[in-house]
């Protein structure tokens, strides 16, 4: 056992070694890309944080300013409200509860209308500003437009707008508000005639806040630049980047949802762009030293980590060659035992590792071959069995088909004939009304077994359609106590038939068609096998189910045939007087459709006394 432990020894270095050249290295080298990965995923998210909240002060202030411009061209009249200041401040003192309506939804920072002037003098202005963010809003003084610097820097909403019908202001100083805020401004035209701009501001501060609470690095920045690459923020001490940095990233706004490597001061940086839909840019930049840190230590604890488990599996490889080749003699002697014929041999190796776990896997063999000459034997048991029930089976299936013939010949004999029968020029005018009433008693028995067939194909499929509804259950029950009172009154009028109800006023949620054709199956039955008495239906409710039971006099079964009446194919009746037709399907479907509807179904029967089925349906379904 020396050589073989010399072996062991041998190869477990060499698989060692060959394994982490061929897993460590690539583990190394796809860890580090991995690294890298989240490296970039991480300012991606960060960028995407951001540009999610200036996109959502934009969103909103932009919603706020299209749901005053939908108010304002659904009331604004021009030829009535723009033709002098009496008409316009009539306008402004009816739109102002819609405005309001405004304000109470969705709650702006402020919303205003700046009404065009040139042609009416006077202070047109309708603004309100809500400056604690408490949901109080005031409203500003009124001033004209004409009053204001329109080429100072705070009044580009007004100009901008009007020159490109809507415009994002850069932050400004408001000082009426003493506030800096961003501004979106829409122009209002109204044939062609300028009547003014509209729109909304949010506090320029808070944005910046939340940006710089978004901005973890030591190194780079994060800015925010509009639509003409215009700085609106950044997060560089002194509040503006160097001029090298401002270059490439005025750059990398023109590749919008981008990572891309550039160098500044002899210092490679990492640039995420994320373009807004108004056309502004957010830009994530970052020293790639800094975002790839954790990427370089994971490198290195890697590598000591494979170090580590090299020394460790020498160490290993010396203990367990020598615990190992003792328990593999012993396991390999009682191999040799059992090849020989011993069924009874067992490995006894209480070494608490692989090797015990080999010797219980060596009894668990040997337990298992004793099993299988045991399994053979009532396998041969089983298919003696299984061939007695497909003989039964066979027979079952061939009375079927005898019963199948004689259901479709029969009708088609009375159709056919009846038909030749109406054809006969004597026949009068009575007999031949017999004769058609003959003919469609006939092909109606004939659809209803081809129904109940197709039914019984697509249960035993589970392809039956199901469709659920909700229906009063006694509208349903009255609909088949109608339908088998004609049937009664024709065919068996010496007969009563009863339905009762216990509390079945009640709506249930499930297939009001497939819960009738089950009743009426019990029904048919019930009436088929009776010939005195009568037939009960019954309809009531427990705590937790409903329950329909149809009860009849007839002819009845011997308990120990009534787990029969279920099988497919299956006629158990008991009657030496009559023959009673049937293919032996009904309460098979019967038993289907309970299934299908999530109830249960019983029987219950005396011989010559009568019988009685019970459907019961839990209550909440």
């Amino acid at each position: 056992m020396y050589g073989f432990r010399k072996k062991l020894i041998s190869l477990m270095l060499i698989l060692v070694a060959t394994a982490m050249l061929l897993t460590g290295l690539p583990g190394i080298y796809f860890a580090r890309q991995k690294a890298h990965q989240d490296a970039f995923v991480q300012m991606r998210q960060i960028n995407k944080l951001a540009a999610a909240d200036v996109e959502k002060q934009f969103t909103h202030i932009k919603e706020v300013s299209l749901a005053l411009e939908a108010v304002f061209r659904s009331t604004f009249d021009k030829e009535r409200d723009f033709k002098d200041q009496a008409s316009l401040d009539q306008y402004k003192n009816r739109i102002l509860p819609q405005l309001r309506e405004i304000l109470h939804l969705m709650r702006p920072m402020s919303l205003w209308i700046v009404f065009d002037n040139e042609n009416i003098e006077g202070k047109h202005t309708i603004s309100f500003f809500d400056k604690l963010g408490n949901g109080i809003y005031h409203r500003s003084m009124q001033y004209s437009i004409r009053d204001k610097d329109l080429h100072h820097p705070s009044m580009q909403w007004w100009s901008d707008a009007i020159e490109t019908g809507e415009t994002w202001t850069m932050p400004y100083y408001w000082q009426t508000w003493d506030l800096e805020v961003i501004s979106y401004s829409r122009a209002v035209y109204a044939d062609s005639t300028l009547i003014g701009c509209l729109g909304s501001d949010f506090i320029y501060h808070e944005l910046e806040h939340q940006l710089d609470s978004l901005f973890p690095f030591k190194t780079g920045c994060l800015l925010l630049l509009n639509e003409n690459n215009e700085q609106v923020y950044t997060s560089y001490p002194g509040n503006k980047p160097p001029q090298e940095t401002s270059n490439i990233i005025n750059k990398l706004s023109q590749h919008p949802d981008s990572v891309q490597y550039t160098t500044v001061n002899n210092q490679n940086f990492l640039h995420s762009v994320k373009k807004l839909p108004n056309g502004w840019s957010v830009i994530l930049s970052v020293s790639r030293k800094e975002i790839l840190a954790d990427a370089n230590r994971l490198i290195i604890h890697l590598g000591i980590v494979f170090f580590l488990g090299f020394i460790v599996t020498v160490i290993i490889a010396f203990y367990f060659s020598k615990y190992i080749t003792s328990p593999v003699n012993y396991l390999l002697s009682k191999f040799r035992s059992a090849a020989e014929g011993d069924m009874n041999t067992r490995a006894k190796i209480t070494t608490n590792d692989e090797m015990q776990e080999l010797g219980d896997h060596f009894n668990q063999m040997m337990e298992e071959l004793q099993k299988s000459f045991n399994d053979l034997n009532i396998a041969r048991e089983r298919l003696t069995i299984e061939k007695e029930r497909a003989l039964e089976s066979d027979g079952l299936k061939s009375s079927f088909l005898e019963n199948l013939s004689h259901e479709v010949r029969t009708p088609l004999m009375a159709i056919v004939g009846f038909s030749e029968l109406m054809a006969d020029r004597d026949s009068t005018a009575n007999e031949r009304e017999e004769f058609f009433k003959h003919i469609a008693s006939n092909s109606n028995q004939l659809v209803r077994f081809i129904e109940d067939t197709l039914l019984f194909a697509q249960l035993e499929k589970g392809q039956t359609p199901f469709r659920k509804s909700r229906f009063k259950v006694q509208e349903a029950l009255l609909e088949l106590k109608n339908e088998f009172e004609v049937i009664r009154s024709k065919q068996k009028p010496h007969l009563y038939f009863r339905t009762l109800s216990d509390d079945c006023d009640m709506t249930l949620h499930s297939d009001p068609e497939l819960l009738k054709r089950l009743v009426r199956y019990l029904l048919d039955n019930a009436f088929k096998f009776t010939d005195k008495g009568g037939i009960t239906l019954l309809c009531r409710r427990t705590d937790h189910h409903f329950e329909i039971i149809v009860s009849d006099s007839g002819i009845g079964i011997s308990n120990d045939k009534t787990d029969l009446v279920f099988r497919k194919f299956c006629k158990v009746i008991e009657s030496n007087t009559r023959v009673y037709d049937g293919a032996g399907i009904g309460l098979t479907n019967a038993r289907g459709l309970a299934m299908l509807l999530n109830g249960t179904i019983e029987l219950s029967s005396t011989r010559g006394e009568g019988t009685s089925v019970t459907v019961s349906f839990p209550l909440h379904q």
